[in-house]
Parts: structure tokens; C-alpha cells; sequence
């Protein structure tokens, strides 16, 4: 499993990124969190989770409204097997920003693992209901590959 939970997440790490930097801002370290924040999505991006979750920790201890943070706790907690943290983490970043894919993907994918599939199919929904047609579709091929015990809407 955790080779397909990293395809899922690399996929939408670099959104999450590109999306920050999308705005046109440079980015500009202005303090403690913001320079841990960049030092552990790096090291999310190169699959050391373990050494990622208290980075992210202290990010969302020095910024609670950091709601990517959250959603990349959540995902180090997923590629860690550590379910129940990560549902929290993620379902903490939608609170803040229901705008963050990687938070849906990971509450798919911990619910689905814990084989709880009416949550997981709650969360597809939820997903799939803010991507637009194209990413919608891009969205549901990988889903369908990943997930394949899952009803996909429209199906």
C-alpha cells in the first residue's frame, strides 16, 4: 500500500506548492514556521515522514490556521500507517481550508485502509464536488486505480 499512498501524495504535494507560489509572491521566510514548513516538505517530498511529523507538529503549534500544514501532518501520518492521527489532522485542515485536495485524498485513503468505505465514498464525494470537469476526471482515473473497491460517483 505505501507505494500507491506515495504516487497520491507526490501528485498533490506539488500542487500544494505550486499553488502557494501560483499567487505570484515570492516567498519570503518570515519567520520559524515558515522555514520549518519548507524543511519538512522537503522531507515529505523525499518520503521521510518520520522526520516530517514534528516539523509539521510545530508548524501547526506555531500556526493552527496553517491549514496545508495540517494536510501534510495528515499525509505524513497516512504514509506512517498512523490512521487515526491522520484523519484528525486531515479533517482539521478542511475545517480551515475546504479547498485542500491532499486533505480529501487522505481521508479517502485512511478511511478505505481501515475499511471503512461509506466514510471513504462520504470524502470521494466531498472531493470530487470542488474539482472542475478536467481535474474531476484525472481525479476519478487515479481514484479508480488506487481505490478499486470503491463506488466512484457517477458509476
Amino acid at each position: 500500500m505505501p507505494v500507491r499512498i506515495a504516487s497520491l501524495g507526490l501528485i498533490v504535494i506539488g500542487m500544494l506548492f505550486a499553488t502557494h507560489s501560483a499567487a505570484g509572491a515570492e516567498t519570503v521566510f518570515t519567520d520559524e514556521a515558515d522555514s520549518l514548513y519548507v524543511l519538512a516538505g522537503e522531507l515529505y517530498v523525499e518520503g521521510r515522514y518520520e522526520d516530517a511529523v514534528p516539523l509539521f507538529r510545530r508548524v501547526v503549534e506555531l500556526k493552527p490556521q496553517h491549514g496545508n500544514a495540517h494536510a501534510l501532518l495528515g499525509g505524513s501520518y497516512l504514509h506512517l500507517g498512523d490512521y487515526g492521527n491522520a484523519i484528525g489532522a486531515f479533517e482539521r485542515a478542511i475545517e480551515l481550508d475546504d479547498g485542500i485536495r491532499l486533505a480529501y485524498l487522505g481521508l479517502v485513503a485512511a478511511n478505505y485502509f481501515t475499511e471503512r468505505m461509506e466514510a471513504a465514498e462520504h470524502w470521494l464525494e466531498r472531493l470530487v464536488s470542488i474539482l472542475s470537469g478536467d481535474e474531476r476526471s484525472r481525479y476519478l482515473a487515479t481514484l479508480s486505480s488506487q481505490f478499486p473497491r470503491l463506488t466512484l460517483p457517477g458509476s
